[in-house]
C-alpha cells in the first residue's frame, strides 16, 4: 500500500512538473505572438487535464489574437463551464460576443463577470463600451459612471464617457470628461480632437488650435483633425494657414472630396488661383457631378479672368443647380 501511494505520488508530482513546463512553454509563444504555435501548447494540457481552466483560457486568447473569435468563445466558454466564477474569463467572453454581434450574450457575459467580482471597474467598462456601440447610451453612461467610481483615474473611460454625453447633446458634461480624459494623460489623439472641437464652437480658438494640433501629434494620420484644424484657421480668416492641414488631409485621404474642396476653397480665399483650380478638377475626377466643386471652379476661371472656360463651367453647373448657375452668370457679365 505504502509503494501504491508513493508510486502515485510521484506520478502526481511528474504531471504538475510537466503541465507547468507546457504552460510556461506557452506563454513565452503567447509573448512572442507564436500564437498558432502556443495553441497546440496548451491544447496538450487541456488532453491530460480538461480541468485547467487557465489553459482554455489561454487558447481563448490566442484565437481571440488570431481574430478567430468563434473559436475564442469555445474556448472561453469552457474555462468559465470547467470554472464559474472565472471573472476574466467572462470579460473576455463579453469581448469575443461583441465581435460577433451577439449583443445579449455580451451583455449577460459581463453582467455575470460583474456578478462574481462586483468591484471590477473593467467589466462595468466593457459593458458601457457595448451599450455605446447599440447606442443606448443611457445604460452606457450608468456603466461608465459605475467604472468611474470604482476606478476614477483611467482615462479612457472618461473619453468613451465623454461620448456619450457627445450622443446626448450634454456638451457641459462632455467637455469636463474630455478635459478629465486629457489631465488623466490619455493619448489616443481623439479626446484632444473633440475637446478642440467644443474650444472652437466656443470661440476659444487657440485652445482648440493647442487641442487639434495635439491630436495630429499623438495620431499623425488623423485625417478629421487636420480637416478641422484647417477649419479653424479658415474660419478665423487664416485661409493661408488652413492650406497646410487640408492638404495634408487630401495626402492622408485621396479619395475624401470633401478635403480636396477645403483645400481648393483656401487656395481660393487666399488668391492662388491656379493652385485652387488645379485641387478643383482632382476634386471633379472623383465626383464630376458635385455642385461645390463645379461652382468653385468657376469662381476660379473667373478669378483668372477665363471667359470661355466660365462660360462652360456656367452650362454644367445650371444642370445641377440653377441658384448657382445663376450667381456663374453675374460673374460672367463682368468679365464682358
Amino acid at each position: 500500500m505504502k509503494k501504491t501511494t508513493l508510486l502515485f505520488f510521484f506520478i502526481c508530482q511528474y504531471f504538475i512538473g510537466t503541465t507547468q513546463s507546457l504552460f510556461d512553454k506557452g506563454l513565452q509563444q503567447f509573448d512572442n505572438k507564436e500564437y498558432e504555435a502556443a495553441i497546440l501548447t496548451f491544447k496538450q494540457i487541456t488532453a491530460s487535464e480538461p480541468g485547467n481552466y487557465s489553459a482554455w483560457y489561454n487558447i481563448g486568447l490566442c484565437y481571440y489574437n488570431l481574430a478567430n473569435y468563434k473559436e475564442a468563445m469555445t474556448n472561453y466558454q469552457q474555462a468559465v463551464k470547467v470554472k464559474p466564477d472565472y471573472v476574466d474569463a467572462w470579460i473576455q467572453l463579453g469581448n469575443t460576443y461583441d465581435y460577433l454581434d451577439k449583443y445579449n450574450e455580451c451583455i449577460a457575459a459581463y453582467q455575470e463577470a460583474i456578478k462574481y467580482d462586483p468591484n471590477n471597474s473593467q467589466a462595468y467598462f466593457e459593458l458601457g463600451v457595448t451599450h455605446y456601440r447599440k447606442k443606448i447610451y443611457a445604460e452606457s453612461v450608468k456603466a461608465f459612471l459605475k467604472s468611474i467610481d470604482l476606478n476614477p483615474t483611467k482615462s479612457d473611460t472618461h473619453y468613451r464617457l465623454g461620448l456619450d454625453y457627445k450622443e446626448l447633446n450634454q456638451v457641459t458634461d462632455a467637455q469636463y470628461e474630455f478635459e478629465k480624459a486629457v489631465e488623466l494623460g490619455i493619448v489616443n489623439g481623439y479626446a484632444q480632437y473633440e475637446l478642440g472641437i467644443i474650444y472652437y464652437h466656443q470661440n476659444l480658438t487657440d485652445k482648440a488650435l493647442e487641442l487639434l494640433n495635439r491630436a495630429i501629434e499623438l495620431k499623425p494620420d488623423f485625417v478629421d483633425a487636420y480637416i478641422e484644424l484647417g477649419n479653424v484657421y479658415y474660419n478665423n480668416s487664416q485661409p493661408h494657414e488652413a492650406i497646410a492641414p487640408y492638404k495634408k488631409a487630401t495626402e492622408l485621404s485621396p479619395g475624401d472630396v470633401t478635403a480636396f474642396l477645403y483645400l481648393a476653397d483656401a487656395y481660393l480665399n487666399d488668391k492662388q488661383f491656379t493652385e485652387a483650380l488645379s485641387v478643383y478638377e482632382n476634386a471633379a475626377l472623383l465626383e464630376p457631378n458635385n455642385v461645390s466643386v463645379q461652382y468653385g471652379m468657376g469662381l476660379a476661371y473667373y478669378n483668372l479672368g477665363n471667359k470661355a472656360k466660365l462660360t462652360e463651367q456656367y452650362n454644367k453647373v445650371k444642370l445641377l443647380d440653377n441658384e448657382k448657375a445663376q450667381k456663374l452668370l453675374d460673374y460672367l457679365k463682368k468679365l464682358n
